[in-house]
């Protein structure tokens, strides 16, 4: 009997508490990325140099700009951009559990309508 308890506790341990513990451990963007069940948003902006909140010497970029998703709702985001992104560009972000994963140009015809009656 003994040992089937120390079976049933180390199928536990490297079953169910090493996995959570390893995604509790990570950072909120390598715990995003390993999370299959996260949904995805695209939003869009505007660069706006006014926008940049702060840079790295590296130059990285840290931007907060107002985002317009497909529906016509809005907010402010906060990114990083690995350089300083082009004044004016529409930028499509992905954002999943509130942090953007990745972004790209769009030319202006991708942006959603509700964006350009601002």
């Amino acid at each position: 009997m003994k040992k089937v308890f120390i079976v049933i506790l180390a199928f536990f341990l490297f079953v169910v508490a090493v996995p959570i513990g390893i995604y509790f451990s990570v950072d909120e963007m390598t715990r995003v990325n390993l999370n299959p069940f996260t949904e995805e948003e695209q939003w869009y902006v505007q660069v706006d140099s006014e926008g940049i909140i702060g840079e790295e010497e590296q130059g990285a970029v840290y931007y907060e700009l107002l985002a317009i998703n497909e529906e016509g709702e809005q907010k402010d985001i906060e990114f990083m951009a690995l350089n300083e992104l082009k004044e004016d560009a529409y930028i499509q972000l992905i954002v999943e559990e509130e942090i953007v994963t990745t972004y790209e140009e769009v030319q202006e015809a991708e942006v959603p309508d509700h964006f350009n009656a601002n």
